[in-house]
């Protein structure tokens, strides 16, 4: 889309400043999904309707898929736990970046960087935090939100990004 922008400022001699009208601004937007997977331990992707068991750890998993020539910067992802179905294990949040349009194997055998759990912590990119509920973590953020700021994440035109942690079913 191209819109006219206004108030175009051109400093004149003796200090004052003339507003002229500047020519069209094109604005790119684009829409990201946002995708979340449950895959048990091997990586392999749980399709809706599986049947999981008390005890059994799975892998839950947030993507977004940057197919677009230009960066997406500061990408926000926010994901409460259901805690009477599920607790994070703490330790387990880790990301990775890979080429876009991977598949679900590609993304697994990514080069996958962990992650603390702690707001402010070394990498600081997403943390998990109690969001108030029962206790225990269950609050995972990625990129700048407002409540739990973490560095703010971009994702390079043409890659994807993913973040993954494990949850223990109750």
């Amino acid at each position: 889309m191209s819109f006219a922008a206004t108030n175009q400022a051109t400093n004149l001699p003796g200090g004052s400043v003339a507003l002229l009208p500047s020519g069209a601004l094109t604005v790119n937007a684009s829409n990201l999904a946002l995708v979340k997977q449950a895959r048990d331990l091997a990586g392999t992707v749980l399709p809706g309707g599986s049947i999981v068991t008390v005890g059994q750890q799975i892998y839950f998993v947030l993507y977004v898929d940057n197919v677009t020539a230009i960066s997406a910067n500061d990408i926000r992802m926010t994901d409460l736990l259901d805690e009477v179905q599920f607790a994070y294990v703490a330790g387990s949040l880790e990301t990775t970046v890979v080429p876009t349009g991977s598949g679900n194997a590609a993304i697994w055998a990514g080069p996958w960087t962990s992650l603390s759990d702690a707001v402010g912590g070394p990498d600081d990119l997403a943390s998990v935090t109690d969001s108030g509920g029962p206790p225990g973590l269950d609050r995972v953020t990625v990129g700048v939100v407002s409540t739990q700021p973490n560095q703010t994440v971009d994702i390079p035109a043409g890659m994807l990004r993913a973040i993954r942690f494990l949850v223990t079913v109750n």
